[in-house]
């Protein structure tokens, strides 16, 4: 079942295009040999970065060869890795850094002011931000008069943030539908309400990584003694699942008087 409600909210230290482009300028004092200066460039580096970690080299050679050398990719991804460990605690991974915090640096003005004021998260904030002036006539101020009524109408009612990405939906149908042309709402923006400073968050990041590499990994390319170490990796967790279905099997069902 969806909470409806808003949940306790977290500071988060890169909540913020001046945390983001700090992080990035770290990146570039470190490797400057390396990072390339424009912004725009050094996003399309780091998304490059995250793609060659997620897949052995034999498999990165499929499709259209990378604009940067493989051994480059991997040590971007290593220092911003020891950079986001040391500035966040190993709060915040990679993969989350890429997909959800690069996203900053497009967001407008008026919702990165109330997102670094902490009234909203990352989440919440993303779902404001598709309000934009192209799907409203080219005009930015009917766009930032209505994510304004978005955040109030959001904050006075304490709703959460799936919540807040239903309301944006529709509206955003609503304008597609008076101008002809359909509105994506579909799996690439459908999020979770991300969180990087809930602790599980940090568990399903790492569960949605194992899935990555579970997808590409086939019976025949595992050796017999890899198979050995993966059944005693997964005891563990497996005994932990199933000490928590034991305990959703004893809570007590409640019974309604008639």
């Amino acid at each position: 079942m969806r909470a409806t409600r808003r949940r306790e909210r977290h500071p988060d230290p890169l909540a913020s295009s001046e945390a983001v482009k700090a992080i990035l300028d770290k990146l570039r004092d470190a490797l400057s040999d390396i990072i390339p200066r424009r912004d725009k460039d050094l996003v399309c580096m780091l998304r490059a970065a995250r793609h060659v970690q997620r897949y052995s080299a034999t498999d990165t050679k499929r499709g259209r060869p990378s604009r940067w050398r493989r051994e480059d990719l991997l040590k971007v991804a290593a220092r911003l890795n020891d950079i986001l460990e040391r500035e966040t605690s190993s709060h915040i991974s990679i993969a989350s850094f890429v997909d959800h915090y690069l996203r900053l640096l497009k967001f407008p003005s008026d919702v990165l002011q109330v997102l670094s004021s902490g009234d909203i998260n990352l989440f919440e904030a993303s779902q404001l931000a598709r309000i934009t002036p192209e799907k409203f006539n080219n005009s930015p101020t009917l766009a930032k008069h209505t994510r304004a009524e978005l955040l109030s109408t959001h904050l006075q009612t304490n709703e959460s943030g799936p919540q807040l990405r239903l309301r944006v939906n529709e509206l955003l149908r609503a304008s597609a539908n008076e101008s002809g042309v359909a509105e994506n709402t579909g799996s690439e923006l459908d999020l979770e309400d991300f969180d990087p400073y809930d602790p599980t968050h940090l568990f399903w990041d790492q569960i949605k990584q194992l899935g990555f590499a579970l997808r590409d990994i086939n019976r025949e390319d595992v050796l017999d003694e890899e198979v050995d170490e993966l059944l005693k990796a997964s005891e563990p967790v497996l005994t932990i699942l199933a000490r928590i279905q034991r305990r959703k099997e004893k809570r007590p069902v409640m019974k309604l008087k008639v």
